[in-house]
């Protein structure tokens, strides 16, 4: 099959999660003897190594998968097969963002495209049981129950990772390393562990938070000035808190993981809690270091029945502090590293998208839906001048 792979993201050495999502997929349905081409926004170049050809524009397909709401109106309205990528809950993510006409506006276009992509959608994929079950109740809405939802989280790579590491400016050589891996979003709580971290005192672990600004997108939320203020609120100054300018190459990345004993992703509590998947917490798995999450959502719940690391409730940085402490012996990171590599092998993307490959041959399942009454239903509510809830 000829399959186009669709991320508004930008693809190249350096990217994010959404980009390097649609590059892996892509990679694993070629390798599977599809014809694949790999669209990303401006800019995009192929990342290196083995993998299908980067596109800014979609070609002729026989099928297409992509996210719901960055899908171009000729996915609607082709005759190619549709696969909705739906692990990123984006109307969750844009409700936990500070009000604002920008936000509200996207927020309202979001809703008002998902029937229309459900009324034309051939499958859908989700990561984690509390997506599967937030799409299929949109499916019931949109009255295709019978459309399949398939599991498809994210993943590893098929290697594991190099040995060499890098040492982290600003962190000494004898100090451990608590990664704060991405950007800090509106949603996520680095708060609650810059106060953890002021509890545990005068010891030799640096809490090191990427500050550079995403691949071909905005900043991450908190750069090098807004960490100072944060760290200085809570008494802490360099080497207990660090800031790192660069966004990590893809291929490199390992180097920053191999030198981390911690890997640490805190949020606050709410729906993008629940149905979000922290593919960030996914390069622990590759990489073989221990977790800290806060309790809520698919990989928290995986972190505490798999063995990966620490679980803590929200807002408790008191229990955020024991956990790095634990976290932080030898018995404990023996415990979960030797967890973590067990796992690592049934979390490689040949693995984790092989229900993806399995299904398409069976496609479709479902009759389509007409277009005409979700599509003016989404005119009027991108417009202003109605709803534009599922």
């Amino acid at each position: 099959m000829r399959i186009t792979v669709l991320t508004d993201d930008r693809l190249g050495p350096v990217m994010a999660g959404s980009a390097l999502r649609a590059w892996e997929l892509g990679r694993v349905l070629e390798a599977a003897g599809h014809e694949v081409t790999v669209c990303g926004a401006s800019g995009s170049v192929t990342p290196g190594g083995d993998g299908p050809p980067v596109s800014a524009r979609p070609g002729r397909a026989e099928v297409v998968l992509s996210p719901p709401w960055n899908l171009p109106p000729a996915g609607f309205l082709g005759r190619a097969l549709l696969v909705l990528d739906g692990v990123t809950p984006l109307p969750a993510e844009l409700d936990a963002m500070p009000a604002s006409p920008v936000v509200r506006r996207r927020r309202r276009t979001a809703l008002a495209r998902l029937p229309l992509a459900l009324a034309r959608a051939d499958a859908v994929l989700a990561a984690g049981p509390h997506q599967e079950a937030w799409w299929r109740e949109a499916l019931v809405r949109a009255g295709r129950p019978g459309v399949p939802v398939i599991q498809v989280p994210f993943g590893v790579p098929v290697g594991d990772p190099p040995v060499e590491r890098d040492e982290v400016e600003g962190v000494p050589r004898d100090w451990a390393v608590v990664l704060w891996w991405g950007g800090v979003w509106p949603w996520l709580d680095l708060e609650t562990l810059l106060e953890a971290r002021a509890r545990l005192g005068r010891v030799p672990v640096s809490v090191v938070v990427p500050t550079a600004a995403r691949p071909g997108g905005p900043a991450p939320g908190v750069d090098r000035e807004a960490l100072g203020l944060m760290a200085g609120r809570h008494g802490l100054e360099v080497p207990e808190v660090v800031a790192m300018d660069r966004w990590v190459p893809y291929a490199e990345r390992h180097r920053l993981l191999n030198r981390a004993s911690l890997l640490v992703v805190l949020h606050h509590p709410g729906e993008e809690a629940r149905l979000a998947f922290r593919t960030r917490a996914l390069d622990g798995v590759w990489a073989g270091v221990p977790l800290v999450v806060t309790e809520g959502g698919a990989v928290a719940d995986l972190t505490r029945e798999r063995g990966w690391g620490a679980v803590v409730p929200a807002h408790r940085p008191k229990a955020v502090a024991a956990a790095l402490e634990l976290m932080l012996t030898e018995r404990e990171q023996m415990r979960c590293r030797g967890a973590l590599a067990e796992d690592r092998e049934s979390w490689r993307w040949s693995r984790v998208a092989a229900p993806l490959v399995e299904l398409l041959p069976d496609l479709p399942r479902v009759p389509r839906r007409g277009l005409l009454v979700p599509g003016l239903r989404a005119a009027a509510a991108i417009a202003g001048l109605g709803g534009g809830s599922s």
